[in-house]
């Protein structure tokens, strides 16, 4: 991978957090996971000349606590915010903002590349948290959850807006379907993302390692 090349994708808003750490990682060594904040954003800039924008250390930083820490999958706020984060919003820690369906659907995602749960823990999250995912779904009318979110809880399998229409069957179709629509398309989106995701480990020219066993587990989960 060219210097400017490089540079790019430290500047891109596009360009996915596991991404960024995998430069970073071979780069700088695991040594560098303990730096903080300042440290990382000096040794990134000057070792790969650019000006690292905050959302590109906003990312990289949510990697590295996904890495080195359960707190994506254990702590309430950080899963929201940290899905934010992954989904292409900086890190705002004095502002409320829920994560939403697809946004939920892409951090679990990123974080279960990552960090792959252990076998001993068949489920990583809390009840909490896969209660806030099934309370998002409700909120947003998708009665069947997006393949990546089916670790839901949820209170009830039908919606309101569902309910409403339970004695008009054409009603009551049109808003399945819509609702069914829903779904198909986070899923589809997190096929697009995946696909992106290959790209971008693809085109990286590492100085320690390759991308192949990364690439290929995304191409066999894709194809799943």
């Amino acid at each position: 991978m060219s210097k400017t090349i490089m540079q790019e994708a430290w500047k891109s808003r596009e360009t996915f957090a596991s991404v960024l750490l995998t430069l970073y990682l071979d780069r700088f060594g695991v040594e560098a996971l303990d730096w903080d904040p300042a440290t990382i954003t000096l040794e990134v800039e000057e070792e790969f000349d650019v000006e690292l924008p905050q959302l590109s250390l906003d990312k990289l930083l949510v990697a590295i606590q996904i890495l080195t820490s359960d707190r994506f999958f254990k702590n309430l706020p950080d899963f929201i915010s940290f899905c934010n984060v992954l989904g292409g919003d900086t890190y705002r820690p004095d502002m409320w903002d829920p994560a939403d369906a697809e946004e939920v659907a892409w951090g679990i995602t990123e974080a279960l590349l990552i960090s792959p749960p252990d076998d001993s823990d068949p489920e990583p999250f809390t009840d909490e948290i896969r209660a806030y995912i099934g309370a998002v779904l409700d909120s947003e009318g998708i009665i069947n959850a997006p393949d990546i979110l089916r670790i839901a809880l949820r209170a009830a399998r039908v919606s309101p807006n569902i309910a409403d229409f339970s004695d008009d069957p054409t009603m009551f179709n049109a808003v399945y379907d819509l609702e069914a629509g829903k779904t198909e398309d986070i899923n589809q989106s997190i096929r697009l993302k995946t696909d992106l995701l290959v790209k971008q480990l693809t085109a990286l020219d590492l100085q320690n390692g390759n991308t192949k066993y990364v690439v290929e587990l995304l191409q066999n989960s894709a194809s799943s």
